[in-house]
């Protein structure tokens, strides 16, 4: 007997995907042990120190598996059987139950010396070496009703057991077997073996190259120490009445390092092919079930599922290959190597009449990897389906040529032709485009939870304290929405209950929302010749309209709401945009601001910051324009930038006037303050906050203006530059011989599309689409504002 005995020395076998495997025992080829029931109990008695009553022999594949008393299971390894390789497995069981205390799984009983393993002689004077393992309940799941519940679950236990051994690491891993479903290849392209297959050897013949390149791609996925045969046979489940549940998981003696999507190759091939004479689900919602369970634990990568359709082709091939091989030499064990040849040859048959490229885009559905398309239709083909089954002409893209992007990452946007666009328009993507914690934080919160906000949960609340954390003190109730339109329609109706007005006062070429009242509410969008009722405007703060300081502002307001007066309308609301975003970009001072704020609650109004476009960190460190001003709102709406892409906004206001609302209604939005919407919205103060964002933004945007104005300087066809924080607005003046509205407004387009043609996005704005927007994501370094600046000359070189 001994302790992890050694292997001899031998040279030293590569697992990689084509190199020529050096074997020092040929367990497939070399008889299983033979062990005399009544040697069996003597052997137990002598070496454990048990008297066992009853034996009885189990099938196996290449090993001698004897149960006892229904306690234990004694396991003699094949005589070709590395030594190292069982002292894997026993270190596997040892490990898994470490790391994962409730997998079901069986451990080894020391022998009564205390050492874990026993060299032993069989009946034919082979050396062995012998095992007592527990055992643990029920009976194989192979050859029972297959449902996609149980499906499922063992969907979920090769997950559990591959990320339980994921910490492992042992010298026998690097082992060569046929059972590799990376050597699928290697196996099936030897002298004879397609032709043992019959009819489906040529067209497994014609997919050995896809096999080939899937062993190859293997290299480059997550792997790590596997059970590598995670199947039906090897898995049990409970034998009481009602569906099956998995009671345990046997069987180490197939376990190597290898590609993680390899372990669920072998897994998914074993449902898929059960042998089950009543089949109550259909090959591919075994299949769906099967990736459920797993990727409830362990989410594929597009790549692992690239691969996975040909390593599932390839274990089935290779089954059938390693059956017909083997009943000629092992004839006792006939009919378990040959159990599962006629359903291997009904799924691979089907699979192959499938079309391997039709099997992978199947499980990239199911998966849910395959939504991501980074190239492929052409642009023109795609912008022709778009507008014939979305809303055409109300739904209108940038540019003359509308732009096919498909990635983001950083301040980078890609085209399908793989085009790198430096971005200057988004805010939605405040942090970045694909920032890293932000869809970390989202994917993880989505395959545990996401559900509406009736019930107590922690992530929306503490995204309300931190949101609050950056109001001033009055602010101290926050209620989420999905947009900054559903916000500002909520700040509405609280205005209205409130106030007891019905009317609202808003900037002259305004943008609050999409939806009806808000479109009424946005006096940018209106067609010629509209003005809603109910609703009057004041005029910002340009040079042309007059004063900008506190009077001037609150004077605008209260005449606002005299008009609406006469016609039989109070005041509610005044909402302002306090960047001035869409009038193009305006400085208003601090005094403005707070006069705004003085004319709504002299006309018995109440005020609304809208930071959908202005705040969020833009500003610096105040993090809100209407902080940067000094003022305290009723109400502050946030949006687009609060998810960095996930649908989210927000209302701020205080208690009393939340109160208004609450006394004849209830709010309820079913997607607003979702666990999922709270991770991004954590995620992106979280990076603001880490990566100390707000702190050089001002810096940024004042030597982008800077930079903007130098050229302004140098072209006529440039004029003011303005903005504060990260933002600017360039008013576009066209060509000196035609500025009248129409042709500033085509040279202001043309300019835009020139900085497309040059690799940079931005955007117009202004009451006559005159002003260049950039409004670029926040992690903006000096380093693109340069090659911004730089893109505007070149541009203005090219149109001339």
């Amino acid at each position: 007997m001994t302790d992890l005995p050694d292997a001899p020395d031998r040279p030293h076998a590569s697992d990689r995907p084509g190199s020529e495997p050096v074997v020092s025992g040929d367990v497939l080829g070399t008889p299983a042990p033979v062990m005399r029931t009544d040697r069996v109990a003597s052997l137990v008695e002598d070496v454990w120190g048990l008297r066992v009553d009853t034996v009885r022999q189990l099938s196996s594949e290449r090993d001698a598996n004897v149960l006892l008393d229904g306690r234990y299971v004694l396991k003699v390894s094949n005589p070709a059987e590395d030594p190292a390789v069982v002292d894997m497995e026993n270190a596997a069981m040892s490990h898994a139950a470490r790391a994962a205390a409730d997998l079901p799984l069986p451990s080894v009983v020391p022998a009564a010396s205390g050492v874990s393993v026993a060299r032993v002689i069989d009946d034919a004077g082979a050396a062995c070496l012998a095992r007592l393992i527990t055992v643990v309940p029920g009976s194989p799941a192979e050859g029972r009703p297959v449902t996609t519940e149980l499906a499922g679950q063992v969907g979920a236990l090769a997950a559990r057991t591959s990320l339980a051994l994921q910490g492992l690491f042992h010298r026998a891993g690097g082992r060569v077997l046929d059972w590799d479903v990376r050597r699928a290849h290697h196996v099936l392209g030897e002298p004879d073996v397609l032709g043992s297959l019959g009819a489906l050897g040529p067209p497994v013949a014609r997919v050995l190259p896809r096999l080939a390149a899937a062993a190859d791609a293997t290299a480059a996925l997550p792997a790590g120490l596997n059970h590598a045969d995670v199947t039906l046979t090897n898995i049990l489940t409970s034998t009481s009445p009602g569906a099956p549940v998995i009671t345990g998981l046997i069987d180490f003696g197939d376990m190597h390092h290898t590609a993680h999507v390899c372990d669920l190759a072998v897994t998914l091939t074993s449902v898929v092919r059960n042998t089950a004479r009543q089949q109550p689900a259909g090959t591919w919602d075994l299949a769906g079930a099967v990736l459920t369970g797993y990727q409830r634990h362990r989410p594929l990568t597009p790549q692992e599922a690239d691969v996975l359709g040909d390593l599932i082709i390839g274990r089935l091939a290779l089954t059938l290959a390693i059956s017909q091989r083997r009943p000629a030499a092992n004839e006792d064990h006939q009919a378990y190597i040959s159990q599962y040849d006629t359903s291997t040859r009904r799924i691979l048959g089907e699979l192959l009449d499938l079309g391997p490229g039709q099997v992978t885009r199947r499980l990239h559905t199911l998966a849910g990897t395959g939504r991501v398309i980074l190239s492929g239709t052409e642009p023109g083909d795609l912008l022709r389906r778009r507008r014939r089954v979305t809303g055409g002409a109300l739904s209108p893209l940038f540019y003359s040529r509308p732009l096919h992007i498909v990635r983001g990452e950083g301040p980078w946007l890609f085209a399908a032709d793989g085009t790198r666009y430096l971005d200057a328009y988004n805010n939605v993507a405040v942090v970045g485009h694909a920032h890293p914690t932000v869809t970390q934080a989202v994917s993880r919160q989505l395959r545990v939870l996401n559900t509406h906000s009736r019930y107590l949960h922690h992530g929306i609340v503490e995204l309300a304290e931190r949101l609050l954390a950056t109001m001033p003190g009055p602010l101290d109730t926050c209620l989420f929405t999905t947009s900054g339109t559903e916000a500002n329609e909520l700040a509405w109706r609280m205005a209205t209950a409130r106030t007891g007005g019905n009317a609202a006062v808003i900037a002259e070429h305004a943008y609050h929302g999409s939806t009806k009242w808000m479109a009424d509410l946005s006096s940018n969008e209106w067609p010629a010749g509209y003005h809603p009722d109910h609703v009057a405007t004041f005029a910002a703060p340009r040079p042309s309209t007059g004063g900008v300081d506190r009077q001037t502002a609150a004077g605008r307001v209260t005449a606002a709401a005299a008009r609406l007066a006469d016609h039989g309308d109070k005041a509610a609301l005044v909402l302002a945009d306090v960047g001035f975003t869409s009038e193009g970009i305006l400085d208003a001072p601090a005094d403005f601001i707070a006069g705004l704020v003085d004319g709504a609650h002299s006309a018995g109004a109440l005020f609304l910051a809208d930071e959908v476009q202005a705040g969020y960190g833009r500003v610096g460190p105040a993090f809100w324009r209407f902080a940067a001003a000094g003022v305290t709102p009723d109400f502050v709406t946030l949006g687009k930038p609060m998810g960095a892409g996930y649908p989210i906004g927000a209302l701020i206001t205080r208690r009393e006037i939340a109160e208004s609302l609450a006394r004849d209604y209830e709010y309820f939005s079913t997607f607003a303050a979702t666990p999922a919407a709270a991770a991004a919205g954590l995620a992106v103060l979280d990076v603001l906050e880490n990566e100390r964002i707000p702190e050089r933004t001002p810096t940024v945007g004042d030597y982008l203006r800077d930079k903007l104005r130098e050229l302004a300087r140098q072209d006529a066809r440039l004029g003011d530059v303005r903005g504060t924080g990260l933002i600017a607005g360039i008013e576009v003046t066209g060509q000196p011989h035609a500025r009248d509205r129409a042709a500033r407004r085509a040279f202001a387009r043309a300019l835009l599309d020139a900085l497309r043609d040059h690799h940079v996005l931005a955007g117009l704005t202004g009451p006559d689409g005159t002003v260049l927007k950039v409004r670029p994501p926040l992690i903006w370094h000096t380093g693109q504002a340069d090659l911004f600046a730089a893109a505007v000359a070149e541009s203005l070189a090219t149109i001339g």
